[in-house]
């Protein structure tokens, strides 16, 4: 027996704002993961920035070393944090 009309309208509306939900779920979590990219990303070069402006030789290696660290490893765990909850949210 076919489902009523009023039935398979309101299993339509449901299901279309579930899509609408999951859709602007998934563009904030890619918004958030854009930004801390951005933001590791800008402390790594003030960091670096910071090791021409010094007139020490060893400071100025280790404010080159610290960016870099701060940099890579800050992307890399913007990533994976992005990744893991895109994985519990069930997006892949």
């Amino acid at each position: 027996m076919p489902m009523p009309q009023k039935y398979l309208d309101q299993q339509i509306e449901n299901r279309r704002l579930g899509e609408r939900e999951a859709r602007r779920d998934t563009r904030r979590a890619w918004l958030r993961a854009i930004g801390e990219i951005v933001s590791w990303t800008c402390v790594g070069l003030l960091c670096i920035g910071l090791a021409f402006h010094t007139f020490d030789l060893q400071l100025g290696q280790v404010w080159w070393w610290t960016g870099c660290i701060v940099w890579v490893g800050g992307v890399t765990i913007a990533v994976s944090s992005a990744y893991r909850r895109g994985q519990a949210r069930g997006d892949w």
